[in-house]
């Protein structure tokens, strides 16, 4: 028995180490994603451009993924739910996201997105009849506030920084994705799901692939590597570790550590664009976290 225990404790660490690479793996990516935008943006390509050939990477590479291991062909009754969060999810919220990273600091701009668990909650109880509890409207107001303070313009004069309404926009646009995507990944699963969502998504962009590809040689070869870190990394293989690890572990456990997306994007972004955060944006970003937070403490059982 000793070698079989023993054989059996080194194969758990190794899982565990795998599934905590996994993780970690995923978070890096997403919050290195927030940086990418910027360094492109900034680079020579516009919001659309960059959704649009960020989104055709993607597409080429789930496709080879699809071929090896084969989607599920949706029902014709699903094509119009499938249609709007490859639209919604993907086509606008990238276009949104890409026009308030114009003007909003990477690590802002990823506490913004970071409050779409909020408002998932308000569409899921406005269109699919889900209650929220007392504690989820206390997070709801909290997770708000801090919004409205990541809001606020630094400066002798107090303003509002218009782009943050943009960002929140692009938070409504990804969490109208993920109401509607539910049914759907429970029948199809979540590669299937995410492949013809992306698909859709890329064929609505396909207009702009003629400027896209001008805007290419004009672009700096920075911007075009944080463009192809784009469509492969963020978008496909940390879909790829995220999968791997909510098939083993409860998907509870790992969704408290997106929490760490925003930090490590303020991180990155103060590192490679000198995007120093102000206390204001700590403060508000903390604040709008932990109203996340409490939306989503699990209800006590029994």
């Amino acid at each position: 028995r000793g070698p079989m225990v023993t054989t059996l404790f080194h194969y758990m660490q190794r899982e565990t180490a795998a599934i905590a690479a996994a993780i970690a793996t995923t978070v890096v990516m997403w919050a290195s994603a927030f940086v990418a935008i910027r360094v492109a943006l900034h680079g020579g390509y516009g919001p659309v451009q960059l959704a649009t050939l960020r989104y055709a990477i993607g597409s080429v590479l789930l496709a080879i993924f699809a071929a090896l291991r084969g989607v599920r062909i949706p029902q014709r009754r699903d094509w119009l739910s499938i249609s709007l969060c490859g639209i919604v999810g993907f086509a606008i919220y990238a276009v949104l996201l890409n026009i308030g990273e114009t003007r909003v600091a990477a690590g802002t701009a990823s506490f913004v997105i970071n409050t779409v668990p909020i408002f998932t909650a308000i569409i899921a109880m406005l269109f699919l009849g889900e209650r929220m509890r007392i504690v989820g409207w206390i997070g709801l107001a909290i997770s708000l506030s801090g919004t409205a303070i990541l809001s606020i313009r630094p400066g002798s004069k107090l303003s509002v920084e218009p782009a943050l309404l943009i960002l929140v926009a692009a938070a409504i646009a990804q969490a109208t994705q993920f109401v509607i995507q539910k049914p759907l990944v429970q029948r199809y699963g979540a590669l299937s799901v995410t492949s013809w969502s992306l698909w859709i998504a890329t064929l609505c962009l396909l207009p702009f692939a003629p400027a896209t590809a001008r805007a290419i040689p004009r672009a700096t070869v920075t911007a075009s590597a944080a463009v192809i870190w784009l469509g492969i990394a963020p978008t496909v293989i940390a879909y790829a570790t995220w999968a791997y690890a909510t098939a083993r572990i409860p998907v509870a456990r790992t969704a408290a550590f997106l929490y760490f997306v925003p930090a490590i994007a303020t991180v990155i972004g103060w590192l490679l664009l000198g995007e120093r955060p102000t206390l204001l944006g700590i403060v508000g970003g903390v604040i709008a976290i932990c109203g996340v937070a409490l939306v989503n403490v699990p209800p006590k059982r029994g």
